[in-house]
């Protein structure tokens, strides 16, 4: 039997190029991620931290996206192939200096 589990990723922070406009194209900048993911919790078989941490930063600093909304999808299909026991991913992508006094970004909740 298996029990649905809430991992959770808070605050995770690093530099990535993602955006429209040419400076964002250019300079690297600070984003800010959150991650709950859900899985179906079974005893000898755990999804790594460290794994889904890496998909994330590793995705986000390599793809070079132009919009939050398409690294949202493309890293949400990537974290449900790690393990057939991510039923769910709810992701949030914040860019903390994109604008003064405002945190603006995008989030997805998709279920596999």
């Amino acid at each position: 039997m298996s029990e649905k589990i809430t991992l959770l990723i808070e605050k995770f922070e690093f530099e990535a190029i993602i955006g429209l406009l040419e400076k964002e194209r250019k300079i690297p900048q600070k984003v800010e991620i959150w991650a709950k993911i859900e899985i179906k919790y079974k005893k000898k078989s755990l999804v790594d931290y460290v794994t889904i941490c890496n998909v994330i930063k590793d995705s986000l600093q390599s793809k070079n996206f132009f919009t939050l909304e398409e690294s949202l999808l493309y890293i949400s299909k990537k974290l449900a192939k790690i393990s057939p026991q991510i039923h769910r991913v709810y992701l949030k992508i914040l860019k903390p200096s994109i604008l003064e006094n405002r945190l603006v970004g995008a989030q997805i909740d998709k279920i596999f």
